[in-house]
């Protein structure tokens, strides 16, 4: 009986050693564990990815496939969802085809000469601010020396990057990212036929996990709520945000700006980011054209921009969302600040979906905390 005591009381100081040995060897090995977490990470990207693309065609897909049911042939109406998935990989493909074939070479001169230019955009903002009067408030932050600081340090290292090599590694990278995404594409095609398969796994493997039937429930009621908040977010955005790219590059091009092109791929890409993304892209094209074509050629893009946006915040996006994130615009700002900082920029465009996702959790859990408690001092009194 004392050995049993004894083992006992020495157990939890066991636990305790062990937890601080881990701790300390994670610490030690943090730059190790690290660089497995990101070779883990770049390994599933075409999960990721097509997890991704699985949501944002859902929605075609589905379409597809009620017209394929409504065929009288039999042999097509029983296999709807098949000829749709088919359907729906050769567009792509004739997409991509097209992309490769036009699009990219166009972007791709318009970042070498915007790259080649940064020089003498940099020397005509830095003549615009010496021309400044001295006694102007804006002398006061030193304007002139900031701006050429930061253009000299930013010039050195794009163009330093080119001579040690980095733009062949950079280039390298892209390559990669470009299959991890056509990979993505493919496995996005196998998640929307098998989806009901998929479904069903994970509801088999739910309800092995959880035996309870209310603890099954609440799992199934928040991957629910997921599931809604990440197809909306991504479905509903990325549609938006092709809306986004053809008006602003349309816009762009019929005020002759430069780099049209680049500038509305920007536009439609920072677009997933709500409230800061439009903003932003919104200030860099019109601080562009100021530099390029003058401040009436940057009040002429500002306009239909603006009303653009106005727009498209009020009017299309809530009626291709139909589901508010209810999110205010602080806890997106830390949320997008934070996904930035620890993943780059897919943290950046996924940090509000997520931050959506775990304050809707943590609010359902309060709710069904309390709901526990009131039902508990009810119960208290009845027995009273």
């Amino acid at each position: 009986m004392k050995e049993k005591l004894e083992r006992a009381k020495w157990f939890p100081i066991f636990i305790l050693a062990v937890i601080l040995l881990l701790i300390y060897n994670t610490l030690g090995n943090f730059a190790q564990i690290t660089a497995h977490i990101s070779r883990f990470l770049w390994v599933i990207s075409p999960l990721f990815y097509g997890v991704l693309f699985s949501y944002f065609f859902l929605i075609p897909h589905r379409f597809l496939e009620k017209l394929f049911k409504k065929v009288r042939i039999k042999l097509i109406s029983d296999r709807a969802r098949g000829f749709s998935t088919i359907s729906l990989f050769i567009l792509l493909i004739v997409i991509i085809v097209f992309l490769i074939n036009f699009i990219l070479p166009i972007l791709f001169t318009s970042v070498l000469d915007l790259a080649y230019s940064i020089p003498g955009y940099f020397s005509y903002v830095l003549a615009f601010a010496n021309e400044i009067p001295e006694d102007s408030i804006l002398n006061s932050f030193n304007l002139v020396e900031t701006i050429s600081e930061f253009g000299s340090n930013f010039i050195n290292r794009i163009f330093n990057a080119a001579v040690i090599g980095q733009y062949a590694f950079g280039i390298i990278s892209i390559a990669n990212e470009l299959l991890s995404v056509l990979l993505g594409l493919v496995v996005s095609m196998y998640m929307l036929l098998e989806r009901d398969r998929i479904i069903g796994f994970f509801r088999s493997l739910g309800g092995a996990i959880f035996k309870k039937e209310k603890a099954r429930d609440r799992v199934e009621k928040y991957a629910r709520q997921v599931n809604k908040v990440l197809f909306t977010f991504i479905a509903s955005k990325g549609l938006d945000s092709i809306i986004n790219f053809v008006v602003v590059t349309s816009i762009l091009l019929i005020l002759d700006v430069p780099y049209a092109l680049l500038l509305g791929l920007m536009a439609g890409v920072f677009n997933f980011i709500p409230y800061l993304g439009s903003l932003v892209a919104v200030i860099v094209i019109c601080s562009l054209t100021l530099v390029t074509g003058g401040f009436g050629k940057a009040i002429q893009v500002l306009i239909p921009l603006f009303i653009f946006q106005q727009f498209d915040g009020n009017f299309i996006e809530p009626r291709i969302m139909k589901m508010s994130l209810k999110i205010s615009p602080i806890l997106v700002i830390i949320a997008v600040v934070a996904g930035g900082a620890y993943f780059g920029i897919f943290g950046m465009f996924l940090a509000v979906p997520i931050a959506v996702i775990i304050k809707q959790i943590l609010l359902e859990y309060i709710s069904h905390a309390e709901n526990n408690d009131d039902n508990g001092d009810n119960g208290g009194r009845e027995n009273d």
